[in-house]
């Protein structure tokens, strides 16, 4: 029999939202530990997060990994047996037809929910894809997403480049929420902008008219306008920063950069292309870094001093700061000239 308790205080929403982003599942455990979970004893609020989540049309269109829906779907039926509830059927057939699937996956998406928005991101199913770590979204540009939703005056009208632009999602959630003049796209393997390339197309409708893909300049390798906003994508090597500011007829007012402080041999050539671009007057670069080793970023640190670059250190969003329990944590980094 279904409960009839009053479930106004269990947020389906968020529940959504979860599992549209890929939320890892013991995350969700937490962020809902406080709501009424009782309610998922109802067998119509079951049915409801049943059709907003594996059996949406969203879903339908652009899968997410197949891995993750028959992970939630466990995770749901738990729940509600943990609550003494019957679990609807429709959530057994929907689980068993997940787990008797066959489907190989190569690449598979992921939903953003962002304000009024939805950004579906296509990424490989693989960490490590053709060499690159740049074909999902990473915990960086999720929370530098996420910061720059609360600080939409500083990129309001300004011309942002952003280095190692990975799938896109940083760049699009500025573009729906920030409204740039401009926004580029950058990354130096061809692979990761034709990816990103496929998810600026999937997310920023537009006249096929006004996009001019492989254009005759080799690093240009996708244009467009949406809304007030240009939209570029090009290949730029952190060693060819430094060119690219200077023949540049609008010169970017921000550069950004999202889980790019992994490597140490490539520190040199990315503090080299700040430099230049920070010796011109009230520019910054904002820089999102993970800290999955510390030594790591105290190590970019200690060399952006030694070549006479500052730095400040942003708060990051509350939601950040309450799931460091489950997830490392990012530092959201301001880089100026001294």
């Amino acid at each position: 029999m279904d409960n009839k308790m009053n479930c106004n205080s269990f947020n389906v929403d968020n529940l959504i939202k979860h599992f549209l982003n890929c939320t890892p599942i013991n995350t969700i455990d937490i962020l809902i530990s406080e709501e009424n979970i009782n309610c998922l004893v109802n067998s119509k609020k079951q049915q409801e997060i049943l059709e907003r989540t594996v059996n949406s049309d969203l879903i339908k269109k652009y899968p997410i990994k197949q891995s993750y829906q028959r992970a939630f779907l466990k995770w749901l039926m738990k729940k509600i047996e943990d609550e003494g509830g019957e679990i609807y059927e429709g959530i057994y057939t929907t689980y068993c037809n997940i787990i008797s699937s066959t489907i190989e996956e190569s690449i598979h998406y992921r939903h953003f929910l962002i304000e009024d928005n939805c950004i579906s991101i296509k990424e490989s199913t693989n960490i490590i894809s053709e060499g690159t770590t740049g074909l999902c979204s990473w915990q960086g540009a999720i929370e530098l997403s996420k910061w720059c939703l609360e600080n939409k005056q500083k990129f309001f009208g300004k011309v942002i480049l952003e280095l190692g632009c990975g799938v896109g999602l940083t760049g699009l959630s500025i573009i729906k929420t920030c409204f740039p003049k401009q926004y580029i796209f950058t990354d130096c393997h061809k692979i990761v902008l034709e990816m990103a390339s496929e998810n600026i197309k999937l997310n920023l409708s537009c006249n096929e008219r006004n996009i001019e893909s492989e254009l005759k300049r080799d690093r240009l390798k996708l244009q467009l306008r949406y809304n007030h906003t240009d939209v570029k994508i090009e290949e730029l090597r952190w060693e060819d920063i430094n060119k690219y500011v200077n023949e540049q007829w609008v010169l970017p007012d921000i550069i950004i950069g999202a889980d790019i402080l992994y490597d140490t041999d490539s520190f040199f050539g990315l503090i080299m292309g700040l430099k230049g671009f920070l010796s011109f007057p009230n520019r910054c670069a904002i820089i999102a870094a993970t800290i999955r080793n510390e030594d790591t970023v105290l190590q970019f640190l200690y060399q952006l001093a030694y070549y006479d670059l500052s730095f400040e250190e942003y708060k990051v969003p509350q939601q950040t700061v309450h799931q460091k329990s489950v997830s490392e944590p990012v530092k959201i980094l301001k880089i100026f000239q001294k």
